[in-house]
């Protein structure tokens, strides 16, 4: 027997042995020793978990990267995001905050979406003012790895989504600048920090907000005390409230950005909204292109 024969027979010999292991349920391939006992409930959740398999379109899922903040040591994002990912058929992968760019690069390139989720303002000095008195706790470590992920992520050209604190930094990272307090710079009748109260927006036309969205006015919630004020030149804001806030923009012209001042991730996810839930939804039709 030449050795090309003998080393093409046990090659198809393991293919039919990864074969047979790969057929042969879980429960069976799991050792079995005294010491791996298990308690009836473990068990009984492990073999759920074992006779489970993920759905086609499961296993095709974009994956995308949410930005995340760290609190006394702890990782927080909203869970809001990650569910409000799923719901749109989506995987939701929260991101460590690092300062190691080849780290970031190389998450970046294992992601199909980017999510800016909110949370703390951002630094002033990233658009060369200075701080304002009413300026709120700001986060440099969060802003820096922010701006790396954006900057990664538009490098390779996927799409970029951003909510709240997102669409601020969004703006800053492409040049523009912030107004750093909405109560004492832009004093109005509509509440937008915190309030409970919901507003409407008006949609520009002809615009991939205004389609994605499906309707030209929508009724929002509030929770921010800063927003754009110089738009970024490669974007443009394409919502507003009554009192002239910007609420969405998009890359333009053929950028793949689009974020949200408004949290549609709270409405789309705890209140079942389903005209927020499309923000997401075109976000992961995107990552899958």
């Amino acid at each position: 027997m030449s050795m090309n024969l003998f080393l093409n027979r046990l090659l198809l010999a393991l293919l039919l042995l990864a074969g047979l292991m790969q057929a042969m349920p879980a429960q069976a391939r799991r050792k079995k020793t005294p010491e791996a006992a298990l308690a009836p409930r473990l068990q009984a959740y492990y073999d759920r978990l074992d006779a489970s398999r993920p759905s086609r379109s499961l296993r095709r899922a974009p994956l995308i990267g949410l930005s995340t903040a760290s609190q006394s040591g702890s990782l927080t994002t909203p869970g809001s995001c990650g569910k409000a990912v799923i719901m749109a058929g989506g995987i939701p992968l929260p991101i460590a905050a690092t300062d190691d760019p080849a780290l970031i690069e190389a998450i970046v390139g294992r992601l199909d979406g980017l999510l800016l989720t909110g949370g703390e303002d951002v630094a002033p000095s990233y658009y060369g003012h200075e701080p304002h008195p009413q300026l709120g706790g700001v986060n440099d470590r969060r802003d820096d790895f922010e701006l790396a992920l954006f900057h990664k992520a538009l490098e390779r050209g996927i799409p970029i989504f951003g909510v709240c604190r997102g669409m601020q930094l969004i703006n800053v990272a492409m040049g523009g600048t912030l107004v750093q307090d909405i109560p004492s710079e832009r004093p109005s009748d509509i509440k937008h920090r915190n309030s409970p109260d919901l507003h409407d927006i008006d949609i520009m036309p002809h615009t991939r907000s205004a389609q994605v969205m499906g309707q030209a006015r929508l009724r929002v919630n509030s929770s921010h005390h800063q927003c754009v004020r110089d738009v970024a030149p490669a974007l443009k804001v394409t919502a507003y409230s009554p009192d002239g806030i910007p609420e969405m923009l998009e890359g333009y012209p053929r950028l793949r950005i689009m974020a949200a001042q408004y949290h549609p991730e709270v409405m789309a996810a705890e209140q079942n909204d389903s005209v927020m839930l499309r923000f997401f939804q075109f976000l992961v039709e995107e990552s899958r292109r």
